[in-house]
């Protein structure tokens, strides 16, 4: 037995219900499309003959507020912002406070082992910079 299409049911975006739904999700994915959640920022790795060079783009991040930790061949780049604003109105009698706490992380993996004491890292105009000598050998094949 065949059907006919005009006694099927309406697709469910279709019906009434269908658009408000639509508007919900167009309202949720605009409102969080420039949210940036846990590892937002971008880090980028290449290595020459000589050293391992991984470039952390942070713009509009301060120094102090960079935090970098080797475990093994992991390096983690951290970024934490802790911000208190507070305002005083004595003629309204008011107080107001607000706090807002930021804290990003990527961890980088390196194919070996490396110490504290081999890292540099420098941070100028946005560009966070972690130089790791290259311990990469080549084995000459009999």
């Amino acid at each position: 037995m065949s059907k006919k299409k005009d006694n099927l049911p309406n697709p469910f975006n279709e019906q009434p219900i269908g658009e408000f739904l639509k508007s919900i999700d167009s309202f949720f994915q605009d409102a969080f499309r420039n949210f940036h959640f846990g590892t937002a920022f971008p880090v980028h790795q290449y290595e020459t003959n000589n050293n391992y060079i991984i470039e952390a783009q942070l713009p509009g991040i301060k120094k102090e507020q960079i935090i970098l930790d080797i475990y093994g061949n992991q390096i983690r780049i951290s970024v934490q912002n802790a911000e208190v604003i507070e305002e005083k109105n004595d003629i309204q009698h008011s107080f107001r406070s607000t706090r807002s706490y930021h804290k990003a992380e990527r961890i980088v993996l390196l194919p070996f082992h490396v110490s504290e004491r081999e890292v540099k890292a420098s941070y100028r105009d946005g560009l966070l910079k972690i130089v790791v000598p290259n311990k990469k050998r080549t084995i000459e094949i009999e």
